[in-house]
């Protein structure tokens, strides 16, 4: 898969994707239940391979492609 995105349009996404991170880092750490600790880890380690996607992508000729 891939898509097109402005140089705006990625620095949006990331902004999101940084927002919801710390959020769920939050999470993570005041919970006590085993095996939704290890669902955020999965969730959080995803997360942070979309940012380093994202941040990787040349600015002007932003293209997302799998």
């Amino acid at each position: 898969m891939s898509f097109d995105v402005t140089d705006a349009e990625r620095d949006f996404l990331l902004e999101l994707l940084d927002a919801r991170h710390t959020t769920m880092l939050h999470e993570l750490h005041h919970t006590d239940t085993y095996n939704y600790r290890e669902l955020l880890q999965k969730k959080v380690s995803l997360l942070e391979q979309l940012k380093r996607k994202l941040k990787d992508i040349p600015a002007k000729a932003t293209t997302i492609a799998e």
